[in-house]
């Protein structure tokens, strides 16, 4: 991309790594041969987000500050580690960083929930942004040459929307962007945001949605998702696929397992690579959480993990298999101990690890649920999906463990492989897309013993 006064051009490799690797060069490179790439931002300067204001560049950075903070440099001073620090760090997890015209704007997250504010380039003061409804926002200025911005929010109960926001007066209006949308019984959802105590004593965010009518016996179907990986947050969100189980009488819990970055950079740190063990933990925590305070119970209880959250699922019911009646287990990655020899090995080997390092490869060999199932053990009811045209979770490992549950469990409960033909990682159309979900579903509420579902 350009600098503003179009004098320079930055540019950075991709990939999973979050910490930015920046170089720049003379925009007049770009008609040479070969440009003269300098670099600017190292790994080591643990930046994760950047823009450029004039010769300014801001920095969002976790160095010194796991729940990151704000600097300021120079673009001709190079000197990225000892940048000024315009933003310090906070209880809550800063991030979101863009730019309009005459300021940028920023959230920050306490766990859950989001607030906004905006820095201003002229007066350096900092003014809270007022949201129409609590749950996870997002800043974004049209361009960087107006002052045009629009705010986007969405909540457990309140779907995806977008206002017009005027930083100069502070005032938001609805936008025609979205229109809304009344769904049934989003009004009868109850919400609770607590924390749980995990295996090693550590309080993990839990939300848990439920409708108003739904009773605190045991006797209510319960599914329970997460994630964890990559530093990727559970932030609150409006699903349809969740208000249809609300709808009809299920109970959802959304786990904030360690390996995500709700509580900042040390939260995801503690669920990556040696330290992983912590985000099926967590999970498994939550379960027990859910149990014990009769939201439900392990013959009514469905975990699910999808993608790098197929390390959760898998490795909670190869641990802790008494604890599900069923799990889903989609486009998961199951086979961690060989995922490096796949299409998108070398790639994820900077989040999960390498066999070619000692240390790393027996934290892959303890996250890799192919490796631990065991002969003989009542494993839940699972079903696995993978995708024949999938190249990030290559098919063959939701087929290999899906394969070595069938001839181990004990339970006679069943183990389904479902493959799509035709699609890969979240590749397929919505017809796809709804019928792999009434699938996975109706599976799992079939399993869990939800009477609408049972065979008659």
């Amino acid at each position: 991309f350009y600098s503003e006064d179009m004098k320079y051009i930055y540019g950075l490799p991709g990939g999973v790594d979050p910490d930015y690797t920046l170089f720049y060069a003379a925009a007049a490179d770009l008609l040479k041969p070969v440009i003269n790439w300098k670099q600017l931002v190292k790994k080591s300067d643990q930046v994760t987000d950047l823009f450029t204001h004039g010769e300014d560049l801001y920095l969002l950075t976790y160095a010194g500050a796991s729940n990151y903070k704000v600097t300021k440099t120079n673009v001709n001073q190079l000197d990225v580690s000892n940048a000024t620090t315009i933003i310090p760090e906070q209880n809550a997890k800063i991030g979101n960083l863009l730019r309009g015209k005459d300021y940028f704007y920023y959230t920050t997250n306490d766990g859950i929930n989001s607030r906004a504010f905006q820095y201003s380039f002229a007066t350096k003061k900092i003014e809270e942004i007022t949201l129409p409804v609590s749950g996870s926002a997002r800043v974004m200025p049209v361009d960087v040459q107006s002052n045009e911005v629009l705010l986007m929010v969405t909540s457990w109960k309140q779907p995806f929307t977008i206002y017009n926001y005027d930083p100069i007066t502070g005032v938001t209006k609805p936008s025609s962007w979205t229109a809304p949308i009344a769904y049934p019984g989003v009004a009868d959802i109850i919400v609770e945001e607590t924390e749980i105590k995990s295996h090693d004593g550590t309080m993990v965010p839990l939300t848990i949605l439920y409708n108003k009518n739904v009773k605190r016996d045991g006797s209510a179907v319960c599914y329970m998702t997460g994630y964890g990986a990559y530093g990727s947050s559970g932030d609150p969100y409006f699903s349809t696929y969740n208000l249809a189980l609300l709808n009809m009488g299920v109970v959802v819990a959304e786990t904030h397992v360690r390996g995500g970055s709700e509580k900042g950079e040390n939260w995801y740190k503690a669920g990556y690579k040696v330290t992983k063990p912590n985000t099926w933990k967590d999970f498994i925590a939550s379960g027990e959480y859910l149990i014990k305070n009769k939201y439900t119970s392990a013959s009514h209880l469905i975990g699910e993990g999808t993608s790098a959250g197929g390390i959760l699922i898998g490795r909670a019911i190869t641990e802790r298999p008494d604890l599900f009646a069923a799990a889903i287990s989609n486009v998961s990655c199951s086979n961690a101990l060989r995922m490096e020899n796949s299409p998108n090995g070398q790639n994820n080997t900077k989040e999960f690890g390498s066999v070619k390092d000692s240390i790393e490869a027996k934290a892959l060999y303890e996250m890799d649920a192919f490796q631990h199932v065991k002969e003989g053990v009542s494993y839940p009811a699972v079903i696995c999906v993978g995708g024949m045209n999938d190249p990030r979770v290559i098919v063959w490992q939701p087929g290999k463990f899906a394969a070595a549950l069938q001839t181990a469990t004990s339970s006679g409960k069943p183990v389904l492989l479902a493959v799509n033909y035709d699609n890969g990682h979240f590749t397929e159309n919505k017809d796809v897309a709804y019928r792999n979900f009434a699938n996975m579903f109706s599976f799992a509420l079939w399993q869990a013993g939800h009477p609408a579902f049972q065979v008659k």
